[in-house]
Order: structure tokens, then sequence, then C-alpha cells
């Protein structure tokens, strides 16, 4: 009987991953695909924490590095490091993390809001805390991870760059 009342609690499935030693999580099902890291390609003019472009199956897709965004200082690409593919605004996104965890899921009780006290840039990506096996796993708000003014300038950048994959095919 206890495992029917278990299954009836709402549940939150999140992929887990680590960038500058703290952890993240984001819903699973605005993630497309996890990626081995690769390298790719500068975009001039692009935002500082955005590395560049991605090409993944003809699709031109612009990647942040989350490191950079965080402004976590002196991190190295490694073995684990990877390229999460997220759904962001009806488009493709890559964000650079240091290490995917894993697939988790959690009742919906284990999500509480940000604290009040948390400002600055870590509570700009924040949609929640999530308690889970006594860990602190900070939920991420994707919708916020660029700014308007930042969509905009990457826009401007990515432009002649989806030319130039047009031109050329």
């Amino acid at each position: 009987m206890r495992n029917v009342r278990q299954a009836a609690v709402p549940q939150v499935q999140l992929v887990t991953f680590q960038v500058g030693g703290e952890e993240f999580g984001l819903d699973v099902f605005s993630v497309h695909e996890i990626l081995r890291y690769q390298a790719v390609t500068p975009v001039p003019r692009a935002p500082a924490f955005v590395e560049g472009v991605l090409d993944v199956r003809g699709a031109v897709v612009p990647v942040v590095d989350l490191r950079r965004r965080f402004e976590v200082a002196g991190v190295a690409y490694t073995d684990e490091t990877r390229i999460v593919l997220v759904d962001f605004a009806g488009e493709r996104l890559g964000l650079v993390v240091d290490s995917v965890t894993e697939v988790l899921r959690a009742p919906e009780t284990a999500v509480s809001a940000p604290p009040a006290y948390i400002r600055g840039l870590a509570a700009e990506f924040m949609r929640g805390i999530v308690r889970h096996d006594g860990r602190l796993i900070i939920l991420m708000d994707l919708e916020r991870i660029l700014s308007s003014e930042e969509r905009i300038a990457l826009e401007a950048a990515l432009a002649p760059a989806a030319g130039e994959a047009d031109a050329g095919a």
C-alpha cells in the first residue's frame, strides 16, 4: 500500500550536472541531448560567455559556457565536460557543464523557493532548491539563462554565421 501512495505523489524529473563544484538541475523535458565536449567555432562579437557555435546534424547551435556565465574562474575541460543541448525559446542551445551527474526523480515537495536573501548572479538563474538524499540541487530557470538584450546580441552575432551556413548549402 505504501508504494501506491508514493506513486501518487507528483514528481519532478531532473538532469543534474556540476558547474564549478556546485550541483544544478534542469527539467528533464527541456533537455534534448547530452554530448561529449567538442571544440566549437568561435563567433566574433558574441557575449563573453558564448563559446561559439556547433554543427549538430546540420543545425547551427549556439553554445553558452555556464562556467563563464556563472563567473567560475579557471575550470579546465576534462573527459567529463559535456554540452547539454536544451530547448530554449523555440531553438536549440548548448550549455557547457563540468559533468552530467544523473537523471533523478524527486517529489515536488522536495522543491522549495530560493531563499529571499540570495541576490545577484545566482538568484537570476534559480527557480528553486531541490533537497534530495541529503543534497541541495539548484534548480535552474532555463528561460533566464539569457536576458532579452543578450538574446538580441547573440542573434546579431550569429546572423553572419547563419548566412555562411546557408551559402554553403
